[in-house]
């Protein structure tokens, strides 16, 4: 735990908590990254089950990218707002689910990319089963990331 403290008594933390401005920009910075990952990774799995027909899986390979980015800027004020409560968010376990949430999340965005490449030689140009699946388990990790995030702002008011 001496580690935790020891970020919270960062220049970082200290301005996350105490200025006017530390918390209100990390946090817009994360709901931003999060709509920027969260919505394009969702678009993308939709159109693998079968929405938004009039997209084509190659101009889906161009909005991934610009997930990651989302998903940059989230990793970073993410990072801003657990040093402000590191020692607190360390132990929480509706945080740690979230945070594993996310990177699967992730995982599963990683798994689309390539596969998206490759849209090209599907048989009659529908994704195979297993993109399918993966489409819609990324959906499922996305809403429960979100679920549990919101969750451990408003969870830790009543502990």
């Amino acid at each position: 735990m001496a580690f935790f403290a020891w970020l919270e008594a960062s220049k970082l933390a200290e301005w996350v908590r105490m200025s006017s401005e530390g918390y209100p920009t990390v946090i817009t910075l994360h709901a931003i990254g999060m709509a920027i990952m969260v919505g394009l990774c969702v678009i993308v799995d939709l159109r693998l089950l079968g929405r938004f027909d009039g997209i084509p899986y190659e101009a889906l390979q161009k909005l991934l990218p610009v997930a990651w980015v989302g998903f940059l800027i989230n990793t970073l004020s993410g990072s801003g707002l657990f040093v402000a409560q590191a020692t607190m968010f360390a132990t929480d376990l509706m945080f740690i689910a979230k945070i594993l949430l996310v990177f699967a999340g992730a995982a599963t965005a990683g798994i689309l990319q390539p596969e998206l490449a490759k849209a090209s030689t599907w048989p009659g140009g529908k994704p195979p089963p297993r993109v399918r699946n993966i489409a819609a388990i990324g959906i499922v990790f996305w809403l429960c990331a979100i679920v549990t995030g919101r969750l451990t702002a408003y969870i830790m008011i009543f502990i």
